[in-house]
């Protein structure tokens, strides 16, 4: 019987200084975040996004770009992880008022 691989279905580009970025929240989620649970999942994301990305390299053969794919539960670990660490940004707007309703 041939086993069947589901791949990621989330993708997404990112330049080099934005996976630094990304990389770096999540090591400050795996240090600061309050729950252990929080803290692994960071950390998992990490290794992950150290691991599988695939990374372009430009004229002068330096990385570019990353090729980033993970599956639906990462990529909702992966926003969360990225909404909690924006605690410090002032939100002025009720956004959910302006949500478009059928």
């Amino acid at each position: 019987m041939i086993e069947s691989y589901k791949k990621p279905s989330v993708k997404f580009l990112v330049n080099k200084g934005n996976y630094n970025k990304l990389m770096g929240i999540l090591s400050f989620q795996e240090e600061n975040i309050v729950t252990e649970d929080w803290k692994e999942k960071a950390s998992n994301l990490k290794d992950l996004l150290l691991r599988y990305p695939i990374p372009q390299k430009d004229e002068d053969g330096d990385i570019a770009i990353i090729d980033i794919s993970l599956y639906p539960k990462e990529a909702s670990e992966l926003l969360v992880l990225l909404i909690s660490a924006f605690g410090n940004i002032e939100v002025e707007q009720d956004y959910t008022e302006m949500m478009k309703r059928k």
